[in-house]
């Protein structure tokens, strides 16, 4: 148990410190004409009930350093549910982007989409996998003017066959398309959906050692409320890296 306790303290301590994403400078663009932005609630197709607002909170406070007036979530949410009746993300589609815009007042809307969110321990293979899409849309056009998404995952594996189980997973992930999810209305309009990103592989001894240290990571990071934090930064990062910049003050 202490070699599995010292891989598994040192593993929590990276998490952390890789949470501290590198913040890029961004020059304001006065040629965007679009000031104020609402992040709205995330269409959530896990079954993870407060991932897709976790990823939300996150997206939100990236967004304050792109130069624009950003729409506390707390009021998005109230203006949704008094203006609109709209309470989950889901509802989203049931209001055109001009409809919502008008009822919160912004000149933009981010529409984002959780596809993946997620720590599964099977012994030999053990991933934690995050996948989102965003889109960026004008509220007075109904124009998606950028749009990306991303996945990224994290592997710790035991030795042997479980090298072989991560290397078919890894293609089986690689292939497989949005098949899935096709009925949700804008996904089609996102691209790098179906592009993941491994973060980490980390290989043990035995299938139980894995598990172990896997089972204890999951205990750990959601005693710390950090689950999968490492990976929703990784992934807005590559996500977030051309977000286009608004016009500043």
């Amino acid at each position: 148990m202490r070699k599995i306790a010292v891989p598994l303290i040192l593993s929590v301590v990276l998490l952390l410190a890789s949470c501290a994403s590198k913040k890029r400078f961004v020059a304001p663009d006065t040629s965007n004409p679009r000031y104020t932005v609402a992040v709205l609630p995330l269409y959530n197709a896990t079954a993870d009930i407060e991932g897709a607002e976790r990823v939300r909170e996150e997206f939100f406070r990236r967004l304050g350093r792109f130069h624009y007036s950003v729409m506390p979530l707390e009021e998005v949410d109230r203006l949704l549910r008094d203006r609109l009746g709209v309470t989950l993300g889901s509802q989203l589609e049931l209001a055109t982007p001009e409809e919502t815009g008008k009822a919160l007042g912004v000149h933009a809307l981010v529409y984002g989409y959780l596809l993946d969110y997620s720590h599964v321990t099977l012994g030999i293979y053990n991933v934690k996998k995050v996948r989102a899409g965003f889109r960026l849309v004008d509220a007075e056009t109904g124009r998606t003017v950028w749009a990306r998404g991303h996945g990224v995952k994290s592997i710790l594996t035991g030795s042997g066959l479980g090298d072989g189980v991560a290397a078919v997973k890894e293609l089986q992930d690689g292939r497989d398309g949005l098949e899935d999810f096709k009925s949700i209305k804008g996904i089609d309009e996102i691209p790098g959906l179906t592009d993941w990103y491994t973060g980490r592989i980390e290989r043990v001894r035995s299938a139980g050692n894995a598990a172990v240290l896997s089972l204890g990571e999951k205990f750990v990071e959601k005693a710390l409320r950090v689950h999968l934090k490492a990976e929703v930064h990784r992934m807005l990062d590559i996500i977030m890296s051309d977000f286009p910049a608004g016009p500043g003050p």
